[in-house]
């Protein structure tokens, strides 16, 4: 499921890439990167907060179905992030700073 996943968000990430300028193309997948981390945590807390039985119920099935399929996509959303950010993550963690030897 994980490579279907991530083989339809690269296609809609090309497909916006060719469609919207590169402004609203970094908004829309850094919120999308957003939302899928917070239903993330949001699972992770209702699967927390619930009681703990021997057998799960169907509620937490819910939950945990939830946790996996937007822990998958906050997997992907962070591959695509970094890809369009490459520059400035290269820039952060390789970039030579006078600023940064001051202390």
């Amino acid at each position: 499921m994980e490579l279907y996943l991530f083989l339809a968000l690269f296609l809609v990430y090309v497909l916006t890439a060719f469609m919207v300028k590169t402004r609203v193309l970094n908004r829309v997948w850094t919120l999308a990167f957003i939302v899928c981390f917070v239903i993330t945590a949001v699972s992770i807390a209702f699967i927390r907060v619930s009681s703990q039985d021997v057998m799960m119920s169907a509620n937490e099935l819910n939950w945990y179905y939830l946790l996996y399929l937007f822990g998958s996509m906050s997997v992907v959303l962070g591959v695509i992030n970094l890809w369009m950010y490459r520059k400035a993550v290269f820039r952060v963690f390789f970039s030579n700073d006078p600023d940064d030897d001051k202390s």
